[in-house]
């Protein structure tokens, strides 16, 4: 993301705190090693919860330093904290709501040197089917399943996502940076 529209720091330490269970993160090898088909490498390779080392990312979060025991870098992530809304909207962007039916998904990213090898599409569609996970493990009157996974994206991006099984809502009322967003959403 630029710098305008990148996350800090510290929202996604919030962010990771209060909903773990909707971080996903997709490791690979460093990119001195040939990696064979990045889509499954994604599906296979991809967690969920804290990491096991932070550091400080560079700008537009393209930078990631995490790694996990076996030497693999954090080549992407997807982001998300609950909401009760049934759109994206710039509260749902700030609080998490554990009761919430929505999975507000604030970022999709992948670092520069894995892009354009099917990792975001390869990510989406794993977290998709982890939020399917996640529902069928509800066991008590109290939990609430989530019905439908939310984002906003830059116009350009609108393909990638439509990919993955997202249906374009339209224009979002979302203001994040100079540019337009537009809201999309995948009923589960």
């Amino acid at each position: 993301f630029p710098k305008s529209e990148a996350a800090s720091l510290e929202k996604l330490i919030y962010r990771q705190t209060v909903a773990p269970l909707l971080f996903l993160g997709c490791y690979a090898k460093p990119p001195r090693r040939k990696m064979t088909t990045i889509a499954s490498a994604a599906a296979t390779t991809t967690t969920t919860g804290t990491s096991t080392r932070q550091e400080e990312q560079g700008e537009g979060q393209d930078q990631q330093t995490y790694s996990n025991k076996d030497d693999e870098v954090l080549v992407g992530y997807v982001v998300s904290i609950q909401s009760a809304d049934k759109n994206l909207t710039t509260a749902s962007m700030i609080s998490h709501d554990p009761k919430g039916a929505s999975a507000c998904i604030h970022s999709v990213c992948v670092a520069r040197d894995y892009q354009r090898r099917g990792i975001a599409t390869a990510m989406l569609k794993e977290y998709i089917k982890h939020l399917q996970r996640l529902n069928e493990r509800i066991c008590s009157e109290k939990d609430v399943p989530l019905e439908r996974a939310l984002l906003i994206t830059h116009q350009e991006l609108i393909s990638l996502y439509a990919g993955a099984g997202f249906k374009l809502v339209g224009e979002s009322s979302v203001v994040h940076g100079p540019d337009p967003w537009f809201e999309m959403v995948y009923q589960l």
